[in-house]
Formats: structure tokens, C-alpha cells, sequence
């Protein structure tokens, strides 16, 4: 991050955590001097010589010192182990004397339950909702990494490390881990970033091993499964987000060895490796600077070395997740053994994904949404005419804020350190209705009226959202019910205000996650000069895991895709993938990906020539106008108009006049033609006032119906090729002042019609057709 950025912008009211007391790395209020990362000396002895405690050990043994952190054997049985496939793997000679572990007397270890569950593991195991969720993960991180290839920084990504389509699938999947963080557009289960491994790796092996998609699938699931159970033990800790670097360890052995068929014993021995060598993130490179992209890169290239050795008779330790000087022991405060085995086979990690369709931190994911929310209220309202705007949040909104205000964040910021701004996302979202890859770079990032609106921006801490917070399943709650009565004092001793919002310690963690819930909710307060006071609500964020109502996640994910500019048959293939061959797994893989390595996307020599753009979007947002335009019919009189905004007459004639203009330019680009758009002729005083005063609103109504078909269905027949065809546009305000001239591909254009501007025209519409009538 440059340090001669903008001073660190908007204030933060919510007397959030003091440095040093910050409760996570990564998202939840964290910093580089936690307690927890202080390292213990080697212990002297024999390897079952007891271990000196832990800081946090020490604070919860002298406030409950009936208490005790020790470790118990876990106590699932593990599944009677089957050879492996003959030829899957080459034989693996007999673990050496150093790899038995003294855990064997007491049962099996948590790595070997995993890896005899994991390897035997077959889709026909899973519900169809969890298969759902597989197929909504793949095609949303596809979607983030067609979003971070797309960017500045993911173009850098590529000269360094090479595409995610080249030859060699290591060097690929380093690529593709950190094309897909980059912009923070990653999805979350409860316990993980997951799927830069769990999907990036069997993804990219898929193509050199053969595998089909029902295999794929698999190999998704059995790497979920396997990393979110490990994470989730550790969960109480200094890490979690995408700092907790571990979950990638298991992500990439399990997902890579599940597709190639290993045995359990290979995974045992590759997890033990693995386990032996995790990474230790530091707040002060990953929260302002590249360094960041590492985060789940190192560690899968970790993981994939650890099953190169293991395949050949490598060995590491099996119960290095658990003994008194493993990898729980260090990584955390609070180890919750029983979360890496409870339920294997029955409580599905997978169902408990929430969805970004914003790039972004998921404790800033709310506020943006209400953002999005109140743009259209903001219709006709300058960026000066706003005196403050307040967001109020939960414990994790509050802290993660701020830490990243103890940064410089400017438009020279990285992206990193971006991503973590809740002024500057909030203030993006509130004067252009949406947040988008694009506002990551410049020139986007660098519009003043952003940074002005940013700095007006603060937070603050409500009880309430904290207490809907630690109530639900993810990011902490299942893990605080876990520690039972132990979590109150480690919570406490992060923050009281959190230690206050504590569901009864009574609880019990859930056995079954198909309603599991996220709930990191905000309310963005904008209060005018004027005295009004405009708010948006939200108890949790678009997308996010919300009981019994959650939101159309394949949805959410086809769209994301899309609007990242992904192939629309690519997504249908995952629609489809478990019955894809061998051969159609490759095509999706590469369909998916194509014009991700900085050349030009070629249409396929089989199906892909010819096909049109993809229309949904656009058509969906026209029918939310129109039905918006209908209610206005009710209006015989013109509402009242609040200053600086225009009537319902106005608007409609606007979008009529301009749909007239953009079918124009849409038969340029059918016709492969030098295209040109100005939107004059649509902003015209004189012209819109011909046409209001000529006819009645519902003739109106109707010409915006006619006009929307009409581009819709010229849009509908334009190659998807033609997507990227040059745009001369040209832009003016109602008063004839010029906005914006210049080149923007069509598939912009379409774009930003239907996310943007329909969107904006249908809030107004919506609110006039609500305002009482002048008596």
C-alpha cells in the first residue's frame, strides 16, 4: 500500500477492541499481537510430556480452574478402511518407525478418521441440497476468478506466475489460488475460505488425471469436508478467514487425492506432513499490501508436495493435529478436537456457504447491500448534500473497520487494503448502486466524490446485531457452543461487550447444518442537510447462509458467473456436472476459464460460434421497471417531486427516448459496424417535454415496454463475441453538461443498463408512486 495515501478516512464511534485485544486474524478485529501467537519452546522429554499452557490456557484455567484445556481422543469410530483402486496410486511402502504415533493405543487419530471417511467417500452419500451447494461453489468461484484475472492486479498475477490453463497443474493452481483472493470475492462456510483449494485443485487436476464430473464433484465435497472440520477445531484461535492458511493444507490433499483415488493411508501420511510445516500469517502484510495473495497459495503448494512424498512412502505424523506439541497446541487458544470428526457423514460443512456477490470483506458485505438499498432513495441527491451516514453493526463489522483504519487508505491503496474499507465501499455503493470489481482500480478508485463521501462515514457497535451474530452458526457461534463454558472467558477476555452479547452457554452446538445461518447484519443511516434522515436495514447479507430463507444460491452464483464474464454454457455444464464425461469436464474447465491468460477468448470450433449474449439480467431488470411503471398508473397527478429529482412523467420518457438509442447502437454492433451512442437526444428538456405533454403516463408506460423489447431482443441476437465491440459513448446531464466521452465495450453498456440504471429508475419510480398526493 502506498503510505502516501489518503489519510485514513470517516471515524470509527464504535469504541471498538484496543490493539492488542483484537479477537481474530483476518476478519474479526485481528492483529499481529494477539496473545495466542506467542510460540511455545519445545517441550523437553518424551513426546506425551505435558505441555505448558497456552496464554489463553492460563486465563481460562484461573478463571474456571475446574477447567481444563487437554485434549481428548476423539471419539468417533472410524470406518473399517478399504484397499484402494489396483493402479490408482503406486504401492506405498510401510509407514517408517517415526511416523507411529503414540495416539494408536487410544483409537484412531483425527487424521486417520478423516482420511478413511475421505477416501471412501462417494457423492451418492451427500443430500441433494448439499450436491446443490457443490455445484453453487464451483461456478461462483469461477466467477471470482475470472474477477481477479480481470483485474489490474490479477493481470500482474498472470506475467508472474502464469495462467490457470497452463500445462503444469502445480504452477496452475498457484495462479488460480491467487486469482481468486485477490479481490476478496470468495465465498465462506462457517468454518473457512474454502473453496481456493477445495475447488481450485480438484478443478485444475481434473483435466491431466481424466476424472468425470461426478468425480470432481466428489473430490469438492471429501476436500470441504476435510479442511472446514480442521479449521473449525482450530477456530477458537489467532486465525480465521483467509488468514487461517491451514485450511488449505487439507483442501489441497484432500481434494487432489480423493480425484486420484488414494488409499487412506496416503492421505494420513500426506496430512501428517502437511500438519508439520502450516503457515503463520502476519497482520502487517496481509491487511495493506500483495503479500496477501500468499495466504492460500503457500500452503497449497504444501499440500500438493506433502502428496507427491506420501504417494512414494513419505511419512509425516498422524496425530500431529492433536498431540501436546501438534498443530492444535499452537493454533489454538481453545482446541475443539470434537469439530474436526462430529457428525462425519451427516453434518454437511457444505451446506453452510455464504455467497459474495460483492467483492469484499463478508463483515462489511451487509452495510454495502443497505447501500445498494438506499442509492435508489438517493435518486437526484448530490454526494454534498449528505451531512453524515452511520453504519451500525456487530462486534465484526466494528472491529474489522477498525483495524483498517489504522491504515493510510487512498486511491493508490492496494487492493487489499480496499477490500477491508468500509468508508470507501459503503460511499462506492451509495453513489453508484452496486460494488464491482472495476471499483478496485482506477479510474474508478480515484473519483473524488467517493473519497468526499467516504470520509463522512463512521460506525458504530449495536448490541443487537452482535447478539444475532453470536447467535448464529458461523463465523464463531457452533464453535462457542462447542467450547461450551469455556467460551464465555475467551471471549471475554477479547472484548466484554462481545462476553454481554453470548447466546446461554446451555446451548448445544447443531447437528445438522441445513439451516445454518450467518447472520452479520448493518443499518446505514444517510442523514441529509436538510434534516432527512434515509435508512436501510438488513439482518444479514445478500447471499449470505440464512436458515430456511436463504436466498437462491444457484442463482446468485449463475449471475456471478455471468457478470464476470463467463461463458453461459459453461455454467450450464455445472448445472449438469455430475453427468459429465471425462472429456466434458475438460471443455467446462477450459470454457470456463478461457481469456483468463490475458489473450483473447476464442470461440469454440464445436458450439461456440454463434451464440448471443446473455439476456437474463437485462430482463429482469426491465421487468422490475415496467411493474414499477404499472403501480405509477395509479398517479393521476403528478406526485410531488422532491428538489433536484424529476417526475414519474419525466422518467418514463427519459427511458423511452433512451431504449429508442440504445436499440440504435445495438444494430451497429449486430451488423459488426463502427458503433456510436449519445445520449443527448434522451436528455433533452425540449424533446422529453414534447413527449410527456403530447401523452397521457399510461402511453408512456406503454412505449417503455414497446422500446424495452425491442433492445432486448436485438441484444438477444448479437454474437457473444461482439460483447467486446467498442463503443464511441458520449454522455451529458439534463442542463447539456458533458459527463463522459469516450470508448466502453457494448458488453458494458448492456451491463450497466441492467445493474445500474434500470435498477436506479425503478427506486424512484417505486418511492413516487408511494408519496401521498398533493391535496
Amino acid at each position: 500500500m502506498s503510505d502516501s495515501g489518503t489519510a485514513a478516512v470517516g471515524q470509527d464511534a464504535s469504541g471498538a477492541l484496543s490493539h492488542g485485544q483484537a479477537p481474530v486474524q483476518g476478519e474479526f478485529a485481528p492483529t499481529a499481537e494477539h496473545p495466542t501467537q506467542e510460540i511455545a519452546a519445545p517441550l523437553p522429554g518424551a513426546d506425551n510430556a505435558p505441555a505448558p499452557a497456552t496464554p489463553s490456557q492460563q486465563r481460562t484455567a484461573a478463571t474456571h480452574p475446574q477447567e481444563t484445556l487437554a485434549l481428548p481422543p476423539a471419539a468417533v469410530t472410524a470406518p473399517h478402511r478399504r484397499p484402494a483402486p489396483a493402479g490408482a496410486e503406486p504401492p506405498a511402502p510401510a509407514p517408517t518407525a517415526h511416523a507411529q504415533t503414540a495416539a494408536e493405543a487410544d483409537g484412531p487419530s483425527i487424521i486417520r478418521q478423516l482420511a478413511q471417511w475421505g477416501s471412501r467417500l462417494d457423492l451418492d452419500a451427500a443430500p441433494e441440497r448439499v450436491v446443490a451447494h457443490l455445484k453453487s461453489q464451483i461456478l461462483s468461484q469461477l466467477g471470482a476468478a475470472r474477477a481477479g484475472y480481470g483485474h489490474p492486479l490479477g493481470k500482474r498475477i498472470n506475467q508472474a506466475y502464469g495462467s490457470a490453463l497452463q500445462d503444469d497443474p502445480k504452477h496452475a493452481v498457484q495462479s488460480l489460488s491467487m486469482a481468486t483472493i485477490c479481490l476478496d470475492f470468495d465465498d465462506t462456510a462457517y468454518a473457512g475460505h474454502l473453496s481456493h483449494s477445495t475447488v481450485n485443485v480438484p478443478l485444475i487436476y481434473a483435466s491431466s488425471l481424466g476424472i468425470d464430473g461426478r468425480r470432481l464433484l466428489t473430490s469438492v465435497l471429501a476436500a470441504n469436508e476435510c479442511a472446514a472440520r480442521i479449521t473449525a477445531s482450530a477456530t477458537l484461535g489467532p486465525f480465521r478467514g483467509q488468514t487461517a492458511g491451514h485450511t488449505h493444507l487439507a483442501g489441497a490433499v484432500a481434494g487432489r487425492l480423493r480425484a486420484e483415488n488414494a488409499s487412506a493411508d496416503t492421505w494420513a501420511h500426506a496430512l501428517g506432513m502437511a500438519f508439520s510445516v502450516p503457515t503463520w500469517s502476519l497482520s502487517r502484510g496481509f491487511f495493506s499490501t500483495d503479500a496477501k495473495l500468499l495466504v492460500a497459495a503457500v500452503p497449497v503448494q504444501i499440500g500438493l508436495s506433502a502428496c507427491d512424498g506420501a504417494r512414494f512412502g513419505l511419512a509425516g505424523p498422524e496425530d500431529v493435529l492433536e498431540h501436546p506439541q501438534g498443530f492444535l497446541r499452537q493454533f489454538a487458544d481453545i482446541p475443539l478436537p470434537e469439530e474436526a470428526v462430529s457428525g462425519l457423514g451427516s453434518l454437511w460443512h457444505t451446506e453452510t456457504f455464504s455467497y459474495k456477490i460483492h467483492p469484499g470483506s463478508a463483515y462489511t458485505s451487509a452495510a454495502v447491500d443497505c447501500a445498494v438499498e438506499l442509492h435508489g432513495e438517493l435518486a437526484g441527491v448530490g454526494h454534498e448534500q449528505i451531512a453524515e451516514v452511520v453504519v451500525e453493526g456487530s462486534i465484526f463489522t466494528a472491529g474489522l473497520d477498525r483495524i483498517a483504519r489504522q491504515h493510510r487508505i487512498g486511491p493508490d491503496s492496494s487492493v487489499a487494503a480496499l477490500n477491508f474499507s468500509l468508508p470507501y465501499n459503503v460511499a462506492t455503493a451509495l453513489l453508484t448502486g452496486t460494488l464491482l470489481p472495476s471499483d478496485l482500480a482506477h479510474p474508478d478508485v480515484a473519483r473524488p466524490e467517493r473519497w468526499d463521501l467516504a470520509a463522512l462515514v463512521r460506525t458504530e457497535h449495536d448490541p443487537a446485531f452482535s447478539r444475532h451474530a453470536l447467535m448464529a452458526t458461523a463465523p464463531l457461534g457452533q464453535a462457542l457452543r462447542r467450547a461450551g463454558e469455556q467460551a464465555e472467558a475467551w471471549v471475554r477476555a477479547i472484548d466484554a461487550r462481545a462476553a454481554e452479547a453470548l447466546p446461554p452457554a446451555w446451548l448445544e452446538p447443531e447437528t445438522d447444518f441445513r439451516w445454518a445461518t450467518k447472520n452479520l447484519g448493518a443499518r446505514v443511516s444517510v442523514r441529509l442537510h436538510d434534516g432527512r434522515v434515509l435508512r436501510a436495514e438488513r439482518r444479514s447479507a445478500v447471499g449470505a447462509a440464512s436458515g430456511a430463507d436463504r436466498a437462491d444460491h444457484a442463482a446468485l452464483a449463475r449471475h456471478k458467473f455471468l457478470a464476470c464474464g463467463g461463458d453461459p454454457e459453461a455454467a450450464d455444464l455445472v448445472r449438469d456436472l455430475e453427468y459429465l464425461r471425462p472429456e466434458e469436464v475438460r471443455r467446462l474447465v477450459t470454457l470456463a476459464l478461457a481469456g483468463t491468460d490475458g489473450r483473447t477468448a476464442r470461440a469454440h470450433p464445436e458450439t461456440r460460434k454463434g451464440t448471443s449474449m446473455e439476456t437474463a439480467v437485462l430482463e429482469a431488470a426491465y421487468a422490475g421497471l415496467i411493474a414499477a411503471a404499472t403501480d405509477a398508473l395509479g398517479h393521476e397527478d403528478p406526485p410531488p417531486v422532491q428538489p433536484g429529482e424529476h417526475s414519474a412523467d419525466w422518467t418514463l420518457a427519459h427511458i423511452a427516448l433512451s431504449d429508442r438509442l440504445l436499440a440504435s447502437t445495438a444494430r451497429q454492433v449486430l451488423g459488426s459496424r463502427a458503433a456510436g451512442l449519445d445520449n443527448g437526444p434522451a436528455m433533452e428538456p425540449k424533446a422529453v417535454e414534447e413527449l410527456t405533454s403530447s401523452v397521457g403516463r399510461d402511453v408512456l408506460v406503454e412505449l417503455v415496454r414497446r422500446n424495452a423489447a425491442e433492445l432486448v431482443g436485438i441484444v438477444a441476437q448479437i454474437p457473444y463475441e461482439n460483447q467486446s465491440a467498442p463503443v464511441a459513448v458520449r454522455l451529458v446531464s439534463d442542463k447539456g453538461e458533458e459527463l463522459f466521452a469516450g470508448t466502453v465495450p457494448w458488453g458494458e453498456i448492456v451491463r450497466m443498463r441492467a445493474e445500474d440504471h434500470l435498477p436506479g429508475h425503478t427506486a424512484l419510480l417505486r418511492r413516487l408512486a408511494q408519496t401521498p398526493q398533493a391535496s
